[in-house]
């Protein structure tokens, strides 16, 4: 098992410490196993990332992922997917930092 370092809300210290088995441990501590469905929204989160430096505002998720995945999508999908504390588990799993909007 792949064990990065990570603060004390779960979050990693260096991003480039992200991998896709970093990712499933993550999971794995939500207790979310990542199914295909959960990897594309991972996949279009980190190029956002990518392309921008910021971890979207909720709003901007939505918009982002229902374009890429051409499908409407809302935060009680991502909370099926990803549970309660959605945003802050994908940013997570995602290797992302903290979005501003999470509590």
């Amino acid at each position: 098992m792949t064990r990065a370092d990570r603060d004390q809300e779960g979050f990693l210290r260096d991003l480039k410490d992200w991998s896709p088995e970093v990712a499933r441990d993550i999971g794995r501590d939500h207790g979310i196993e990542l199914t295909a469905e959960h990897w594309q929204v991972i996949d279009v989160l980190r190029t956002f990332y990518q392309d921008h430096k910021l971890s979207p505002p909720s709003r901007v998720l939505m918009k982002v992922l229902s374009q890429a995945l051409e499908t409407e999508i809302n935060s009680i999908a991502l909370m099926q997917l990803f549970g309660g504390r959605a945003r802050r588990h994908l940013a997570q799993i995602a290797g992302l930092p903290k979005p501003s909007d999470c509590d």
